[in-house]
Parts: structure tokens; C-alpha cells; sequence
């Protein structure tokens, strides 16, 4: 019976490991600091040592961007991009080297309450030009194609929430682990589905809410966040967590 039992337990540990190289490195793209975000309510060394503990490879920082959140926590855009920067910083910092920390945002434009999680881009670009100050989608795409970035509408059905184009899109989230809002990811997922949009998966991480995580498994560890955004236009990833 000990022998049976000691097989079993290999046969199932190679099967998981096989799996866990089949689905490589695992991320949650769509994640807030306390740093950074005025809605936030983790700081971010919690928050990678959280992740860590779930046993994910990977976070993408994604802080709000946006007027409200750049004039709460500065005089001036320079003073608010920096403090923008400081929630991903400091992941960074906390992380050291076992663990991957890459920079997005999640942007907000001056016309509507819709979100977008942008990918593909540096420290020092923040400081290239006003983000917050971005009109409408119609006016940021030229910009975001120009720039190489990648941008996925973040949960597209939640309340007061108006429709796009897909044509504006790279992507969108069909599943959002918030569990503070009613996000309908079961219409984002068929919405996606319809129109050919790539889809992703996330936590949209604030505070703990009682969801299950989001996230996806990339192909390979991404290098940097333009890396990150070139994977998700190529498609090199599975779907953690969704809802049809």
C-alpha cells in the first residue's frame, strides 16, 4: 500500500510540474498600491509578498492615471507622475530578485468613467507628456499605436460604464477579481468572444474581497513591460481565471 501510495504521489507531482511548464509563469496584470492609488489599501511590499504566497511569478502595477489621482497627489503633473511611479517602485524594491514586478497603468480619460489597462512602457515615458490629460479614447489610440503600447479595456460592464469600438481595442478583461463591483464578466467574456477581441484575466487588486485571483499564464518570463505588451498582442498566454 506504501508503494502504491509513493507512486501515486509521483505520477500526480510530474503531472503538475508538466502542467506548470506547460503554463509557464504565472501574472496578475491589473494590480493597485497604496503608494499610489487613492483607492488603494495595501502598500506594495504586502502586496508582492501576497502574491508571492499564492504563487504567482509576476505582477504588472497598474495604478490609476488619471486627473483625480494626479491632482491628489501633486501641485503639478511631474509631482503626481512621481508619486504615480512610487507604488511600482516600491514593489520593485520589496521584490528582489525571486519575483517580477512590471509597470502599467490603468488610465482614465476626461469624457467617460471607463478604464484602460495600458502596457508597454517605462519609467521615463510617464514623463514625455501629460497622461492625465488624455481627452478620449479617440485621441489616446494614434497615440498608443505610435508608442507600441497595448491597451485592454478593464472591466468593460461594470455600472456607468459606456461602450467602445472594439476597433479602439488591443484587448479586453473579461474576468475582474474586485469583488466590491458587479463587473458582469460573464457579458465581457461573451462581448470579447463576439467581436474577436483577445481577452485577459486579473485581480484588479485593491484589497482583499473574497474573489478568486485573476491572472494569466505568459509562454516566458517578460522582460519588461513592452515585453508584457508585446506578449499579450502576440497572444502567448492562457486565461488563469474567467467566467462564460
Amino acid at each position: 500500500m506504501l508503494i502504491f501510495l509513493k507512486v501515486c504521489y509521483k505520477i500526480v507531482h510530474k503531472y503538475i510540474e508538466e502542467k506548470r511548464i506547460d503554463m509557464s509563469y504565472l501574472f496578475d496584470i491589473h494590480v493597485h498600491t497604496k503608494e499610489s492609488s487613492c483607492c488603494g489599501e495595501v502598500p506594495a511590499a504586502q502586496v508582492v509578498e501576497r502574491y508571492k504566497k499564492l504563487g504567482y511569478d509576476g505582477i504588472c502595477v497598474t495604478d490609476h492615471m488619471n486627473l483625480h489621482n494626479i491632482r491628489k497627489h501633486g501641485s503639478t503633473y511631474e509631482e503626481g507622475a512621481r508619486v504615480f511611479l512610487s507604488g511600482y517602485r516600491a514593489a520593485k524594491a520589496a521584490a528582489g530578485d525571486s519575483f517580477k514586478v512590471l509597470l502599467g497603468m490603468e488610465i482614465r480619460f476626461l469624457d467617460y468613467d471607463n478604464d484602460y489597462l495600458v502596457f508597454g512602457f517605462d519609467e521615463d515615458f510617464i514623463f514625455t507628456r501629460n497622461f492625465a490629460e488624455f481627452s478620449e479614447l479617440e485621441e489616446f489610440r494614434p497615440f498608443a499605436l505610435e508608442n507600441h503600447l497595448t491597451v485592454f479595456q478593464a472591466h468593460p460592464f461594470r455600472n456607468n460604464i459606456a461602450v467602445v469600438s472594439p476597433s479602439l481595442l488591443d484587448g479586453m478583461e473579461v474576468y475582474n477579481g474586485h469583488g466590491g463591483h458587479d463587473s458582469r464578466n460573464d457579458i465581457a467574456y461573451r462581448w470579447a468572444e463576439k467581436y474577436g477581441l483577445r481577452m485577459s484575466s486579473a485581480s484588479d487588486f485593491h484589497r482583499e474581497t473574497g474573489m478568486e485571483p485573476g491572472g494569466i499564464y505568459l509562454d516566458r518570463m517578460p522582460g519588461d513591460s513592452a515585453d508584457l505588451a508585446k506578449m499579450l498582442l502576440n497572444k502567448e498566454y492562457k486565461l488563469k481565471t474567467f467566467v462564460k
